[in-house]
């Protein structure tokens, strides 16, 4: 029931005030009650009363919250960590640990607004690429506010997103053909004994380099020459690296292996064996990784981005990151003559667009030797 009273001010003036019952607070599972004080008359009092009854009835009225921002999206980060894989959990757990917290954190959220939140953004279109990613999770946190009815208004709505300026896109970097075979040339001399099979599966099945340290020796059928791919390496939100599902549906796929890589993978089989042994560890289980570290655990992604580094700067090659691989295994594919269908299924795109772009720059290259080789041909 609400109450409805006259009450005297610290300078003699007299004041209505009231006091009602709004339900049940759907945060806290609480009854959560309210009091409205300095109305000038009882009529002034009423009419406020119905209005916010009114609202409550409607579920429109938001009391103000005392909950920080922290406080809020820690609730969304829980309830979104349901609905994702570990790897994009612990992805989006960094993004708020790193960009989004450390403006929001102790701020009351009923207090944050619009102008505030344009400075946040236009503070991170300086800073980051991925502004805009930054931008959707804070106001995923504002919307779940609005349905716990801490706030009435997600203000990071109105804030515009800035759009970048077009920049001239650079040409991913990978190997030709004769650059390959002397890269992995340079692979097969290096003393770390993994580098040359790890490479060179890499370079010639095209798969990515999570589904790489991912590979158990059962996902190899050595009689039929195939390789299964239907798992992948990611980080936690603690940034340890394990195992989960692969990236899409159509990464789960089984590809075949030609002979050489093959016979390259039966001879790694044995070496790891033998340097895994070196260390006390035994490696005769069927599941056991293909490519581990010394203590037999999954090699961190950035162990192999090093590795790379080392041999190109070593040996004068232009600087390609391990993605560049698979981007070779892509073109020389075209180049031998597969159709786009067989290459994206081999390198497991969900959608052609990632097959085509790669596509129309081998065909770009291959357009311009054309007129070099019409006059080979004719030859006059």
């Amino acid at each position: 029931m609400a109450m409805i009273k006259q009450y005297q001010k610290k300078n003699g003036d007299k004041a209505w005030y009231f006091k009602t019952y709004l339900g049940i607070n759907p945060l806290t599972g609480k009854k959560q009650y309210t009091t409205k004080r300095g109305f000038k008359t009882k009529k002034e009092a009423k009419l406020a009363l119905a209005k916010l009854e009114l609202q409550a009835k409607d579920n429109k009225y938001t009391p103000q919250s005392n909950m920080t921002f922290g406080e809020v999206a820690d609730k969304w980060l829980k309830s979104y960590k349901n609905t994702v894989k570990e790897s994009s959990y612990s992805r989006v757990y960094t993004i708020f640990q790193s960009n989004i917290l450390p403006h929001f954190k102790e701020k009351r959220i009923s207090k944050i607004n619009i102008p505030y939140c344009q400075n946040i953004v236009n503070e991170w279109y300086q800073e980051y690429k991925t502004y805009k990613a930054i931008r959707s999770y804070t106001s995923a946190v504002f919307d779940y506010a609005k349905e716990l009815r801490l706030i009435d208004d997600n203000p990071m709505e109105h804030v515009p997103v800035p759009k970048k300026k077009k920049e001239v896109i650079k040409e991913k970097k990978f190997f030709e053909k004769e650059e390959l075979e002397r890269f992995l040339k340079c692979c097969s001399e290096d003393s770390y004994p993994l580098t040359y099979p790890l490479f060179r599966l890499l370079s010639f099945t095209g798969i990515r380099k999570g589904e790489l340290l991912a590979l158990t020796w059962n996902d190899i059928d050595f009689d039929n020459k195939t390789l299964d791919i239907n798992k992948t390496s990611a980080r936690n939100y603690n940034g340890r690296p394990i195992i989960t599902d692969p990236k899409s549906h159509s990464s789960n796929r089984r590809i075949s292996l030609d002979n050489e890589t093959i016979k390259i993978l039966k001879k790694w089989r044995i070496d790891q064996r033998k340097y895994l042994l070196s260390y006390g560890i035994n490696s005769l289980a069927p599941n056991q990784l293909v490519f581990s570290s010394k203590s037999n655990q999954i090699l961190d992604h950035a162990r192999i981005n090093r590795i790379l580094a080392r041999i190109c700067k070593a040996n004068n090659f232009e600087d390609i990151k391990v993605h560049g691989l698979r981007h070779t295994h892509c073109s020389l594919l075209f180049e031998a003559g597969l159709s786009i269908q067989e290459v994206q299924y081999r390198l497991g795109h969900s959608n052609a667009r990632t097959t085509l772009e790669i596509y129309s720059h081998v065909t770009k290259n291959q357009q311009e030797k054309s007129a070099e080789k019409f006059a080979k041909y004719i030859n006059f």
